[in-house]
């Protein structure tokens, strides 16, 4: 008798909710919070009742709360939901606390995943203890032994990685698949989730994270197509997505989380001393991407300096015209292609074609409708088939063709070496030379553009006066004249300057595509997986100055040279 009883309360509430006839969690949106006697008080301007995607209004006190911005993800169905932003947005917590009360009124079923296990318990799995712990809701019953968190309603959570969801059978009765600190997430992880929600009818994918690189799988896949909306808006939305951007400037609770509070004042004081950068701090409590690696030659505050630095110091993009282009004719890298009139880059951009001899014809196309007075590509590797078809192209043009070989010797190895990017000036007190300090051409070559890249910083930020022609600037995208650089170009190109790290070596030397594309590892020993840096070659390949004298050293300079600019 006894035993059927015990069995009874297990399934009247499971009945219960499958009926629809448990307690609905009561929703308070609210935007401010006071501090009422010591005690803060949230202002709620509405109220919910009910399951997640249908809602109804209601008078009776709310039993979570949650901030306005991210109102619509307890009022719409959509197959994916995703709230992304920087440091104490309130997103983890109103994801906690959302499902929490989901499954304790609903006995619905959240599936938690993370792309790799480790320190899943230490914190999703602790979080959404807490939260149950906050709301003072009873029934749950946490079996670590299966990474599961149970509700007598037999609603639960699961916790799991990516390999659990893959092998697991039976997902279709899972309402919410929550992936929180979607930062990492790869994406091949992104196109099984996908399929997986396919078979679990009116189930959502919520995805919380706070955005890495601008080239990141979760950046391409949710941000970067809808960026215009979601700068403009702080949202987006369609028939299938809804994303919202939230930071702390959204959060009511802030200003009276003192730890929070101190945080964000001491990283405002590391900025102002230049502990900090700029970039930096827009990354942890703004809407800013994290570009900036460990060891790169170039970082974020410094690229953003060079963007339209040629109006911002008042010169002119004149000069000869130079295209280049990183052909990539092995595998499936678009063509990155970069043209400048003197140092103003005002066309960086990626060609993608079925093959490589048809990615190197569209760069010659470019190049001679851009007017190049010479046209450069990266020759290491390259067939002969794509050396011929550059001939043909140019054949009748008086364009200057030169073939770029990062892989061969330095140009001038027996001149000084001075940098200000690297640390590698002296060694044992003796001065260095070229070629003491520059593994190839490449790395000379990838060392003069990060050089340009910080006198620039140097003449727009802090106003130090540096000659023009050893600058560089990037033109932004004129939606009126239809010439620069489109803003996804730009996003790219910052992003694979700024992931430009030393190989560790006695020499300057920089990893191979096929090294970034396996991971480097960082200072820190985890191990990044960079992207081919196509555009960032061009550009690079671009400012070859040896190469582009040596082919032109018989012709008339004065045909293209402009005295006060950059020529060569």
């Amino acid at each position: 008798m006894r035993a059927s009883l015990k069995r009874l309360d297990i399934i009247e509430p499971q009945i219960m909710a499958q009926q629809g006839m448990l307690e609905s969690s009561v929703y308070g949106i609210v935007n401010r919070v006071d501090k009422v006697d010591g005690i803060l008080v949230p202002n709620c301007v509405r109220k919910w009742k009910g399951t997640i995607g249908d809602m109804s209004p209601t008078d009776e006190e709310p039993t979570i709360y949650l901030i306005e911005k991210l109102e619509p993800m307890i009022l719409k169905h959509k197959k994916y939901k995703c709230m992304y932003g920087s440091r104490g947005g309130t997103k983890s917590r109103m994801a906690q606390d959302v499902t929490s009360g989901e499954v304790n009124s609903q006995g619905s079923k959240v599936f938690v995943l993370r792309e790799r296990m480790k320190a899943l318990k230490e914190s999703i799995y602790a979080g959404i203890e807490k939260s149950i712990k906050d709301l003072s809701l009873a029934g749950f019953r946490s079996v670590p032994s299966h990474w599961e968190i149970r509700h007598k309603t037999g609603g639960k959570f699961t916790f799991g990685g990516m390999q659990n969801i893959i092998d697991m059978k039976g997902t279709s009765n899972y309402k919410i698949f929550l992936m929180e600190e979607a930062a990492k997430t790869k994406q091949n992880t992104i196109d099984t989730l996908g399929p997986t929600l396919r078979g679990t009818p009116g189930a959502e994918l919520w995805w919380l994270w706070n955005p890495e690189s601008s080239q990141d799988p979760m950046s391409k896949e949710f941000i970067n197509p809808y960026r215009a909306e979601l700068d403009k808006h702080g949202f987006y939305e369609d028939e299938h997505h809804l994303i919202i951007h939230v930071s702390h400037e959204d959060n009511h609770w802030f200003k009276w989380d003192d730890s929070l509070s101190q945080e964000l004042a001491k990283d405002k004081i590391k900025v102002e001393k230049g502990i900090m950068s700029k970039s930096r701090f827009g990354w942890i409590w703004g809407n800013k991407f994290n570009d900036d690696i460990d060891s790169s030659v170039v970082t974020e505050d410094w690229f953003e300096a060079c963007i339209d630095s040629h109006i911002k110091l008042g010169f002119d993009a004149v000069g000869a015209k130079t295209a280049a282009c990183d052909p990539s004719d092995v595998g499936s890298d678009p063509c990155g292609y970069a043209a400048r009139t003197g140092v103003v880059f005002d066309d960086v951009d990626e060609l993608e074609a079925v093959d490589g001899n048809r990615k190197m014809d569209l760069a010659c196309q470019r190049a001679i409708m851009y007017g190049a007075d010479s046209f450069g590509y990266d020759a290491d590797g390259l067939g002969a088939t794509l050396r011929d078809n550059v001939n043909k192209s140019f054949k009748g043009k008086k364009t200057n063709i030169y073939a770029y070989k990062g892989s061969t010797k330095i140009h001038d190895p027996e001149a000084e070496f001075t940098s200000e990017t690297t640390t590698l000036t002296q060694r044992n007190d003796a001065t260095l030379l070229n070629k003491d300090v520059l593994y190839n051409k490449k790395s000379q070559n990838i060392i003069n553009t990060a050089e340009r890249i910080l006198r620039t910083y140097e003449a727009v930020v802090l106003g130090k006066y540096h000659d023009p022609d050893t600058l560089i600037s990037f033109a932004s995208y004129n939606t009126e004249t239809k010439i620069g650089i489109k803003p996804e170009m730009m996003e790219k190109l910052k992003a694979e300057a700024c992931k430009t790290p030393v190989k560790p070596g006695d020499t300057i030397r920089f990893y191979t595509k096929e090294e970034l594309r396996k991971g480097v590892v960082m200072p820190d020993g985890s191990r990044v997986s960079i992207p081919s840096p196509n555009l960032w070659d061009a550009v690079v390949t671009s400012l070859d100055k040896a190469s582009i004298i040596q082919v032109i050293e018989e012709i008339d300079l004065k045909s293209i040279y402009v005295p006060t600019v950059n020529a060569w």
